[in-house]
């Protein structure tokens, strides 16, 4: 890999943050959005990034921008902002983000619940693009953290078009955003932390923080991204994207440091020789960083992973457990399908075994992504569920591995309730020898007699088939009236929260959810929405009702699902 370009010239560079919390009509976000502010500022103004220190003049290289109230004259301060920057230009929004439409927009102090003055109110990300296409600056970079945020890598927003790096002579542009385009941002309530932060700037920040230590040439937007990324990911987090255009990605945004080894050496007794117990640790703890470094270079692909595995291997030998890892994973197939592509003349058949026996040295050693791992290795290609227990087990005394817990929870639901497999697992038989499919052909009935709004009633008549054309006629009725107030008639947006709801409230991926097939989940969404008629604010909360109620009177996702797809015509 090349040597990352130095830091900008901050005389010839422009930073613009904009953080906003005190809102009128939408939900409160107080704390976590303006310590996200301020962690963020302190973090360009620090050492790591060196800023000239803001004072509030209009004439600052770095502009702070504090609960804007309304749209106002901001887009004209961001083409003033920029029209100078010919090094750097960068746009950082916490807050809350809004979709009308398919306009994303920065909802702003003022800015409604819904309605057509989310435009006119809020700042609109194509006020954003259009200032910074305007720009001179040979690199560009959108930091978004806001809900629907995912927007702005799309094709028709990105700032990665070819046009734009050309008429702007930019060697480069980068957008990184919280989440899709369809997905809510999330933050810590202050019921959970002592300084709360929104989870995107907080694992962002850390990860360019904690990256500067032993990479002296400093940490690049795309090595910070894709750490924040695989931590946010590891912790169940919504998964954030990027749109990179040339170089970009490679842009130093932090000064890096030499890190010192430790000092404190601890005698190994678990068999396996541990990294900081031998004098090889920096030689060993270089090779893993390089081998991750190339892993994550933007420019990889399939035909690197020989070169990838060849330094893991050398590091796992020499007692790495996070290299041990790297190396199963390579081994079971995971970074190649990641990656894409296949190798040239290689077989492309996984060595299960081999994997295995990487992840258990890990899981030895103390490693909790090897324990989690070995245990999804013994769950969807072995079958033996035990086994996978014992493994999520000693994952999930890892706090941070919230991925273990949702497996481990997911897995002992699953056995408890005698549900078969995951669709997604392999080598475990037959979907249709699965218990769900069992019982969906025993006829069990799906009934909702507790239901106490109308809807509710009006739905469990047509399940009894009690219900006549003006029943359905009413149902239909209802559910459109939803989707125009709640939705802004917009369906593809209401299902979008919804499935993120009804997932979660269902175990995930490894949990009851799991076990449906995609036709399945697509039923049990629709009815979903038709019973509840979720809003915005009260969809997690209807979502965890509604499994509690289905659990409570004994009923399978998958029966459920099944009585909706007959419902809407769809067996």
């Amino acid at each position: 890999m090349t040597r990352p370009e130095p830091l900008y010239d901050y005389a010839r560079s422009r930073a613009v943050l904009i953080g906003v919390w005190d809102y009128e009509h939408l939900p409160p976000v107080a704390s976590a959005t303006r310590n996200s502010l301020d962690r963020m500022t302190d973090l360009l103004q620090g050492p790591r990034c060196g800023w000239p220190r803001s004072s509030g003049s209009p004439a600052d290289r770095l502009q702070i921008v504090r609960n804007p109230r309304r749209r106002n004259n901001l887009p004209d301060d961001l083409m003033r902002w920029f029209e100078d920057a010919t090094d750097l230009a960068l746009i950082y929004f916490v807050g809350h983000g809004r979709l009308y439409g398919d306009e994303l927009c920065l909802a702003l102090a003022e800015s409604p619940l819904s309605g057509s003055a989310q435009k006119t109110t809020g700042l609109r990300f194509s006020d954003v693009r259009e200032a910074l296409e305007e720009s001179q600056a040979a690199t560009k970079v959108v930091i978004l953290d806001c809900c629907f945020s995912g927007q702005a890598t799309l094709p028709r927003h990105t700032l990665s078009a070819p046009a734009i790096t050309e008429l702007t002579h930019c060697s480069g542009a980068i957008t990184l955003t919280a989440t899709d385009a369809y997905r809510t941002a999330w933050y810590e309530p202050d019921s959970t932390s002592s300084h709360p932060q929104t989870h995107f700037t907080r694992y962002l920040v850390d990860a360019i923080e904690t990256g500067a230590d032993g990479h002296p040439h400093g940490v690049s937007l795309e090595a910070a991204f894709a750490t924040a990324s695989a931590a946010l990911v590891r912790d169940g987090k919504p998964r954030p994207t990027q749109s990179v255009r040339h170089h970009a990605g490679r842009f130093v945004i932090a000064r890096g440091s030499v890190r010192r080894p430790p000092s404190d050496r601890q005698e190994d007794t678990s068999g396996e020789q541990a990294v900081g117990t031998g004098p090889t640790h920096q030689d060993v703890e270089a090779l893993f960083q390089a081998a991750l470094a190339l892993e994550r270079d933007w420019d990889i692909d399939a035909a690197g992973l020989p070169r990838i595995e060849s330094m893991y291997r050398d590091a796992a030998e020499a007692g790495h457990p996070e290299a041990m890892t790297r190396l199963g994973l390579i081994l079971e197939g995971r970074t190649q399908e990641r990656l894409g592509g296949t190798l040239p003349g290689e077989s492309t058949a996984p060595d299960i075994d081999g994997a295995m026996h990487w992840y258990a040295r890990a899981a030895r050693l103390g490693s909790s992504h090897g324990a989690y791992f070995l245990g999804l290795a013994y769950e969807d290609h072995l079958g033996n569920w035990p086994e996978a227990l014992n493994w999520y087990r000693q994952a999930a005394r890892d706090e941070r591995n919230w991925a273990a817990r949702k497996a481990l929870t997911g897995l002992e639901d699953r056995m408890a309730r005698g549900l078969g497999p995951l669709t997604h697992a392999g080598n475990l038989g037959e979907p249709g020898n699965s218990a769900h499919h069992q019982d969906r052909e025993n006829g069990e009935s799906v009934v909702f007699s507790n239901r106490a709004n109308e809807q509710g009633e009006l739905v469990a008549r047509i399940l009894a088939g009690q219900a006549g054309p003006d029943v359905v006629a009413a149902v239909q009725n209802n559910f459109q009236q939803w989707l125009r107030g709640q939705w802004g008639g917009d369906q593809r947006l209401a299902l979008a929260f919804c499935v993120n709801a009804l997932a979660e409230a269902c175990g995930g991926a490894r949990g009851e959810w799991g076990t449906l097939s995609e036709k399945e989940q697509s039923g049990l969404v629709w009815f979903f929405s038709l019973l509840c008629l979720p809003t915005r604010d009260s969809v997690e909360s209807d979502a965890t009702a509604f499994r509690k109620q289905t659990r409570d009177a004994g009923q399978r996702l998958a029966n459920i699902a099944h009585t909706a797809n007959l419902l809407r015509g769809q067996p």
